[in-house]
């Protein structure tokens, strides 16, 4: 037990530094290359932060544990639509970006009720996860052909080279995987220790860990205004979560036994979909109250899970 604890002490340390070297050198490669600090949230922030979402989904199916497989990419989407941009939110009010709003809405949306008709029926066939590999593919396309580089931050750092801002990232993104894997593995630990079961633990405890780098990042980038890449990571890593992590993952290793979820688990990420861009398309952006609104609901569905894991 003790052990876990030290793990869990050194992951968030890693996060940390992982997430503040990741926000300057993806600044740096967003003005260097002309392109909008929302796709470069969206892409190379979203994805490279949801790696330990993909280790972990994949890892748990090839070990034949689907329930935290599943879960995992469940509780990672939930954290990110309600804690991780709630917290963002009250750190300083989340613009969204006016020309891709409509765009990202669908494939989120879509994502989300995915995620709830995987819950319902139970499994993810390999010609299902197919389906999520082509959609993914054209969510790509899509993304960079609507891409006009226009949604730029208050904060701008141009003084680092392009390969340096390149080594930056790259290092901070394996700080995170590192952070988070072993966050993971103090926190798995823990949580055996007191039988919690399988899919209670995909959602809550491994969903946070694999969501810390999203965590982290988002936040670093808060702080320091860089709201496009803030919210671009939010909405590339739950597509890239559901698209291309359980697509891959349901490649390899169909998921065919989905037991211990709850309907409940799928409709409130969709009604934490519904409600980001609700509060989005307002008034462009996501205001201090409407954050704390979204991390009280994810408090109070964590809560939720507590009950029903100890019933």
């Amino acid at each position: 037990m003790f052990l876990s604890i030290v793990f869990v002490v050194v992951g968030f340390g890693l996060l940390m530094g992982g997430g503040e070297c990741l926000v300057r050198g993806s600044v740096v490669i967003a003005n260097r290359m002309g392109l909008s600090k929302a796709l470069i949230g969206a892409t190379f922030v979203g994805f490279g932060t949801s790696m330990p979402e993909f280790v972990a989904s994949f890892g748990a199916a090839a070990s034949g544990e689907d329930a935290i497989a599943l879960g995992n990419v469940v509780g990672s989407d939930t954290i990110n639509l309600l804690l991780i941009l709630g917290l963002c939110s009250l750190i300083y009010p989340m613009a969204a970006p006016r020309g891709r709003l409509g765009l990202d809405f669908l494939f989120v949306m879509l994502a989300s009720v995915i995620c709830l008709l995987i819950i319902y029926f139970g499994v993810l066939p390999v010609w299902a996860a197919g389906v999520l590999m082509t959609i993914f593919v054209i969510y790509m396309v899509q993304l960079f052909r609507s891409d006009k580089g226009g949604f730029e931050s208050e904060v701008s750092i141009v003084s680092l080279s392009m390969p340096i801002a390149l080594i930056i990232s790259v290092f901070g993104i394996a700080l995170l995987i590192a952070g988070a894997e072993i966050l993971i593995k103090g926190s798995t630990g823990i949580a055996t220790f007191y039988n919690v079961p399988e899919a209670i633990i995909g959602i809550t405890i491994v969903g946070v860990g694999t969501s810390a780098p999203e965590l982290f990042a988002s936040i670093m980038a808060s702080l320091k205004k860089e709201n496009a890449i803030a919210f671009g990571n939010i909405i590339g890593s739950n597509i890239f979560n559901v698209f291309a992590v359980l697509g891959i993952t349901g490649i390899v290793f169909p998921l065919n036994n989905l037991t211990g979820f709850s309907i409940w688990d799928g409709v409130v990420l969709v009604a934490a979909t519904v409600a980001m861009f609700a509060f989005a398309a307002t008034r462009e952006r996501i205001s201090r109250w409407e954050g704390g609104l979204m991390t009280a609901a994810y408090i109070g569905y964590l809560i939720w899970l507590v009950m029903r894991a100890m019933g």
